[in-house]
This record gives C-alpha cells, sequence and structure tokens, in this order.
C-alpha cells in the first residue's frame, strides 16, 4: 500500500467513527420517533457501509438511471429528474474530506468547498464518483473556484446565478442559465439517458413529485412550531440532510409517515421536553452531515432547536413550482422564478427579504434566542450578522456568534459558551414568567 493509499483509508477510518458517532447519539435517544429510522439508515449506507450496490437500489432502482451531483439549493431539480436522471446534492459536511480539501484550495477558503473537492478528488465515499456530472452555482467565489477545481476529476456544468434578483435583466439572465442547463442535461442524455429531450409531460411529472416532498417538508416545518416541540431539532434537521441522498418519491413516502406520526404524538401530549426549554432557531451558514456538532451541543446544554433558517434546512424545500399553464415556456418561467426570488441566500443584494424571514419565524416559532453559525470562510453569511443583530435587538431576541469549521478541537470552547448562553435564556425566560 503506497502512502496515498495509507492516507486515504486512514481519512475513510476517522470519517466513518464521526459519521457513526453521530447517527449513535441520535439513536441512542430513547424518544426517537420510529420514522427516523429510514433517515438514519440512508446516512448509514453513504458515509459508513458506502455499498455501491445499496446505493444504486436506493438512488437508481436497478434501472441504471444516471446520477447529477448539485452543489447548491439553486439547481433546478426538476429539470434532471425529468430528463430520468436522478440529483445528489453533494455539498460536504465532513471534517476529514475538508482535510483533504487544503491540498487544493486555500487555507482559509470555506470549509464546504474543501470538503468537496475533497471527497472528490481522493474517492472517499463512492456517491461521489457514481455522479456522472455535477451542477456548481456562482453563489460565492468559494463555489466558482471550487467548479473549476472539480473539473479535473469530473464534468462540470457551472450555473451563473444573478446576484440581484429584483431586477428584469436578472430574471432574464437567470432564465437564459436554466434554459442553457436544460440544454447541457438534453445534450448528455444524448450519451447517457434513455430519453434524448426534456419532455413536457416528464417535466409536468417531476413538478408534481417535488411538490409533493415540498408538501412533507412543509408538514415538518409546521410541527415544529409546537409547543412543547415534539421533535427535537437535531432529528428533523437530519431528516432534511437526507433528501440530499434519495429519491424524492422514497423520501416523500417516509417524511409522510414521519409526519404521521408526529402528529400522532402531539395529539397525545407526547413532547420531547417541557415548555421550559429555551427555543432556537440556527441562522447562518448551513449545518451538513455529518457536521453535526452545533446541534447536538445545543440539544445537550439543554435547549430545543425549533427552527432553522438554512439552504440544508427548512428554506431546501420549502417553496413550490407555480405554474398557470403546463406549456414548456410556462414551466421553464415558474422554475426560474422559484429558484430565485423566495431564495433569501446572501449572495443577494439586497437581501431585505431574509431579515423579513427571520423576524417572521422568530414569531411563528416563539424564538427565545439565535444561534448565528458561522463557517470560516463563509464571508457572505458573516457579513450581515451586523443587520441581523439590529432587528433582533429591537425585539430582545439575544443572539450568540458561533465561527467556527469541521474540526472537533474547538467542541469544548464551543460548549462553554453555548451553556453560558442557554443558562442565560433560561434565566430570562424564568425572570419573563416570574414577572
Amino acid at each position: 500500500m503506497n502512502q496515498l493509499e495509507k492516507r486515504k483509508a486512514r481519512f475513510a477510518r476517522s470519517m466513518v467513527r464521526s459519521a457513526e458517532t453521530v447517527l449513535a447519539e441520535l439513536e441512542g435517544n430513547g424518544d426517537l420517533p420510529e420514522g427516523m429510522g429510514y433517515f438514519i439508515d440512508i446516512m448509514r449506507d453513504v458515509f459508513i457501509k458506502q455499498d455501491k450496490s445499496l446505493i444504486s437500489t436506493r438512488l437508481q432502482g436497478g434501472d441504471n438511471k444516471k446520477l447529477i451531483g448539485t452543489y447548491c439549493v439553486m439547481v433546478p431539480e426538476e429539470l434532471i429528474y425529468a430528463a430520468g436522471a436522478v440529483p445528489v446534492r453533494l455539498c460536504g459536511g465532513s471534517y476529514e474530506a475538508s482535510c483533504i480539501g487544503d491540498d487544493f484550495v486555500p487555507r482559509d477558503t470555506c470549509p464546504v468547498a474543501k470538503a468537496a473537492i475533497g471527497f472528490t478528488s481522493l474517492d472517499l465515499i463512492s456517491l461521489y464518483q457514481m455522479c456522472d456530472a455535477v451542477v456548481v452555482p456562482t453563489t460565492c467565489d468559494a463555489k466558482r473556484k471550487m467548479g473549476e477545481e472539480l473539473s479535473a476529476f469530473t464534468e462540470v456544468w457551472m450555473l451563473e446565478v444573478p446576484h440581484i434578483k429584483e431586477s428584469e435583466g436578472a430574471r432574464k439572465q437567470w432564465l437564459e442559465q436554466l434554459y442553457a442547463l436544460k440544454k447541457n442535461i438534453e445534450k448528455f442524455a444524448g450519451r447517457t439517458f434513455t430519453a434524448k429531450k426534456i419532455r413536457r409531460k416528464k417535466l409536468v411529472a417531476a413538478i408534481r413529485m417535488i411538490g409533493r416532498a415540498q408538501y412533507q417538508a412543509r408538514r415538518l416545518y409546521e410541527t415544529r412550531m409546537s409547543f412543547p416541540p415534539v421533535i427535537y431539532g437535531r432529528d428533523a434537521m437530519l431528516a432534511i440532510n437526507a433528501y440530499s441522498f434519495d429519491t424524492a418519491s422514497c423520501w416523500t413516502d417516509a417524511m409522510t409517515r414521519l409526519n404521521d406520526e408526529l402528529d400522532e404524538r402531539r395529539q397525545k401530549g407526547r413532547f420531547v421536553c417541557s415548555k421550559r426549554e429555551p427555543r432556537i432557531l440556527i441562522a447562518g451558514s448551513p449545518p451538513i452531515f455529518p457536521n453535526w456538532k452545533i446541534p447536538c451541543l445545543l440539544e445537550e446544554m439543554g435547549a430545543v432547536i425549533v427552527a432553522d433558517e438554512s439552504c440544508m434546512g427548512s428554506r431546501y424545500l420549502y417553496d413550490p413550482v407555480g405554474i398557470a399553464e403546463k406549456s414548456m415556456t410556462d414551466m421553464m418561467v415558474g422554475i426560474a422564478a422559484r429558484y430565485i426570488m423566495p431564495c433569501v441566500c446572501p449572495s443577494f443584494a439586497p437581501n431585505e427579504d431574509r431579515l423579513f424571514r427571520l423576524l417572521q419565524m422568530v414569531e411563528e416559532f416563539r424564538i427565545d434566542g439565535i444561534i448565528y453559525y458561522v463557517l470560516k470562510g463563509c464571508v457572505i453569511y458573516d457579513f450581515e450578522l451586523i443587520r441581523v443583530e439590529k432587528i433582533m435587538k429591537e425585539k430582545e431576541i439575544p443572539i450568540l456568534r458561533v465561527e467556527t469549521d469541521y474540526s472537533p478541537e474547538d467542541v469544548e470552547q464551543i460548549r462553554t459558551r453555548v451553556e453560558a448562553f442557554v443558562e442565560m435564556l433560561e434565566r430570562k425566560k424564568l425572570k419573563k414568567k416570574g414577572g
């Protein structure tokens, strides 16, 4: 075994241990909903078992469907499904993969980009090598340069995202980008897919399928408003993350079962904690499995995460495609509108919509405090913190900024800060109740 193979084996063993630790902690919760088993199994298949036949059966269903990797919530999955392929969200949350990525990018690069390059370059898990092409939207500088680096290992389609969405020119540019992506998929389809063109009926069916997934995601979103909560945030967030590695139809079936189980628990008064625990909103950079240290730390310290404003969480499947007619032109316009107009990614400027959305979530979920999660190197999320702090100060909602990366070395330091924050929120709730 040469040095490269030894290094890969070492990182692979470490990643498996990290992922299994998180999953074992979730399974160790005696009140874990039965429906969560499906989503935990998905993560175990991808990150621990890494059995290509298991992954292929789950995603391709024995039909040899092609896989297209995506690196952002801005990629229209409807077009991929309509072409007879399956989209797979590849954003990386692995510390081990980010260490490998250090060989290809500057030191201060966002760990999401580092991990994506690390997974692809060293063949750390099977799923990344099973993808026939990947789509990389240019939502930030790191993603733009990441796409360039990934092109050395796989076929990359860049998707130029406008950063001023309110102008007519930006909307026109975005629609042109989606038509270009559609053309890329169709060209690729001529080589590898069963169908050579994205047909109208196929696109209608894909929109409906994603719409059903979005409906169940919104059910979970509304269920998390429950007071007291019926599911821990770390569990709900994992279920949404699992969508990345499953087909929309199978995930929808599993989410339907989980939502039905949670509805039954609520009716029976079976809650995961009391009304005393501080209700937390996670905002900022997306928590991506297996980097679950912030969700786990928060709930270990006695808080409960009832909402998250994340492109890997609540924002992933929230907004449906609106179409008045079922012509190809109308559907393309509807898809373009769905993926840009409701989006509150900080890559857009101005971004007043995000501030409004955060205020709305604070009210809907009865938020006591906000953890503003910043991944090192993620400038665009950190840039908006001052504006978020200003509007939350007016609402008397405390914010704790937590800057970190995927390294486990700062866990105890973060634990100390989170524990103090949670204790402060508990005192504030008691004082408010007593007053």
